[in-house]
């Protein structure tokens, strides 16, 4: 794995999205998703993802708060930073592991945001804020993993030009069940034998094709 920037900026660019997260929360009352959605308007996002050492680490989160909004919005008024809370808040511990996960991973935040929205992501500070960052990056990977194999069963069905409800008729499959492996609400690993089997004749391609290695 190539890291988009030097680990020895790392320490700053965690510290700063987790102030960021958790002043954009607390002082500006926007969900994580509704500032990320900002973050990566602004351009700002990117310039982190990057390592531009004027983001990660030349400005505080607060500043980068302020920046991103300031980015979006022309005339916005500025909300009272008060931070005498500043004691440890899940949101905080949300833009530490998001700061590491990119940098473990090199995504870009949007990726990441499709991968997993932060209000599913901080649902899990309990119990994973106790536990080392390598945990949360494992369990971000296995979702990306489980979507890239839900984004191929649908990649084999357009590239044959087929909807969903053909592929139903094709495969023998009950329509509202293929939709659901489409989505992810259902895992394909856990269908028979017989519906996988069919599902990859219907699309001519392996079963190994379909399956969450």
């Amino acid at each position: 794995m190539i890291h988009p920037y030097d680990q020895s900026y790392l320490q700053d660019a965690m510290l700063n999205l987790a102030e960021a997260i958790d002043v954009a929360c607390y002082c500006f009352h926007f969900t994580p998703d509704y500032f990320l959605n900002l973050f990566i308007g602004s351009g700002i996002a990117m310039q982190f993802e990057h390592g531009n050492p004027k983001y990660i680490a030349g400005k505080s989160g607060t500043e980068l708060v302020l920046d991103t909004v300031s980015r979006v919005y022309e005339d916005f008024e500025e909300p009272s930073l008060d931070l005498s809370y500043r004691e440890p808040t899940p949101e905080y511990w949300l833009g530490w592991v998001l700061a590491y996960y990119q940098w473990e991973t090199g995504r870009s935040f949007q990726e990441i945001q499709r991968i997993i929205p932060m209000d599913l992501l901080i649902t899990k500070y309990h119990p994973f804020h106790e536990m080392d960052e390598s945990v949360v990056i494992d369990f971000i990977e296995k979702r990306a993993s489980k979507l890239e194999t839900y984004n191929r069963l649908q990649a084999y069905r357009k590239r044959l030009g087929m909807s969903q409800r053909q592929l139903a008729e094709a495969s023998g499959t009950n329509i509202r069940t293929l939709q659901q492996y489409e989505i992810g609400a259902k895992d394909i690993n856990s269908a028979s034998v017989t519906t996988v089997l069919a599902l990859s004749k219907a699309l001519n391609c392996n079963v190994s094709d379909l399956l969450q290695p």
